[in-house]
């Protein structure tokens, strides 16, 4: 079909989550901690939402339990997280970021900020809000 428009919105979608994760490569590399783009959203979550379950995280960032099992337990060597079980079901298990991870998380939101800002420097505000528009769009359940 020529008017198939999938293939080259993909390809732009990938592309620019390339670059905005490029731009953020270097400036988390100069953080006291090891910490990739996908991790800010992970931090800011837990930031966001303390307490979460192992299984709300994985829900939110579309990751397979066992890839964010290891995930966890990484950032928990590095001392930005920390579990506690659940007080009212003990096999629960809570995550928290601690007082490291809430720095961190800060640190790298400016990070991510920066970066968008860059990304987006060619739109004017009209078009940023109307791209914004669109993505939330895109998020919503179809019918």
């Amino acid at each position: 079909m020529p008017d198939d428009i999938t293939a080259p919105l993909g390809r732009a979608f990938t592309a620019t989550l390339n670059r905005l994760r490029g731009a953020m490569r270097e400036p988390l590399s100069t953080l006291p901690v090891s910490l990739g783009p996908p991790d800010i959203g992970l931090l800011q979550f837990l930031l966001n939402t303390p307490g979460a379950t192992p299984q709300c995280l994985a829900r939110h960032q579309a990751r397979d339990k066992a890839q964010l099992t290891r995930k966890i337990k990484a950032l928990e060597a590095q001392g930005l997280i920390r579990r506690e079980a659940d007080p009212d079901d003990g096999r629960k298990v809570r995550l928290f970021l601690s007082e490291q991870g809430q720095a961190m998380a800060d640190a790298a939101e400016q990070i991510r900020r920066a970066a968008f800002a860059e990304l987006l420097q060619g739109l004017n505000r009209s078009e940023q809000e109307l791209l914004l528009g669109l993505l939330q769009k895109c998020q919503q359940p179809l019918e």
